[in-house]
């Protein structure tokens, strides 16, 4: 099977393939093939991550890649992805999708802890990052900041997080209703999630919530945050 289709395919299936990779990768500290496999499959994806679609040996990161994965599954689950073609994991071969699913998207669910993929959630994802974000250098000087949100797996050219610009009034210092309302939605498990629901329509409130910062209307905004999360 070419092996960016064995990628996506535990992509697709993550929620049942999932927490066989990450037992194993969450516990690199340890020694043996299981840990070695581990290890192996975190950097192999890391360094088919970091390369161009066409750079020269990418088909063979891949493959390496998903040799590590396949050693870390269930061997019935191993059998299954490759579907009995072992020897079609290497070699030039085009980058294949399965069910809307990419190897990319394993990077993100694996490396990033991202739910942000597939055919479903990908353009959201998408969406949201064509959204004004604080340059690298004003990031960088964010890191420590507190109640931000941090789209994690979407680094700058510095490596740093992307922030949504919009959480700030004058550029230096983050609106305290954004602040407020980022603790209400746990912005700091979920930063995508809150990043949605402030840049999407709201039905409750008749635009997006950012067109109403600024506005006076902040206490409407922590209200509609918290019927939200508390249901009240």
């Amino acid at each position: 099977m070419n092996p960016y289709r064995v990628l996506a395919a535990v992509a697709a299936d993550w929620g049942r393939l999932g927490p066989y990779l990450r037992s194993s990768t969450g516990a690199t500290t340890g020694t043996g093939d299981a840990a070695g496999a581990a290890n192996g499959l975190s950097s192999a994806l890391r360094s088919l991550r970091s390369m161009e679609r066409q750079a020269p040996g990418r088909t063979a990161a891949a493959g390496e890649t998903a040799r590590f994965l396949l050693a870390l599954l269930p061997p019935a689950e191993a059998e299954r992805l490759v579907a009995g073609h072992p020897d079609r994991l290497a070699g030039t071969l085009e980058e294949e999708t399965y069910a809307g699913f990419s190897a990319a998207d394993l990077a993100f669910l694996l490396l990033d802890d991202n739910p942000m993929v597939g055919p479903l959630l990908g353009p959201v994802r998408e969406r949201l990052l064509s959204y004004p974000m604080l340059d690298d250098w004003a990031a960088e000087a964010h890191a420590r900041t507190h109640g931000l949100i941090r789209l994690r797996g979407e680094s700058g050219a510095r490596g740093v997080d992307r922030i949504p610009s919009f959480q700030f009034g004058d550029a230096v210092t983050p609106w305290p209703v954004v602040v407020a309302v980022n603790g209400l939605l746990d912005s700091a498990r979920d930063p995508w999630g809150a990043a949605d629901w402030w840049l999407s329509a709201n039905g409750y409130l008749g635009v997006a919530p950012v067109e109403l910062l600024g506005s006076g209307r902040d206490g409407q905004l922590v209200g509609t945050a918290r019927y939200l999360v508390e249901g009240e």
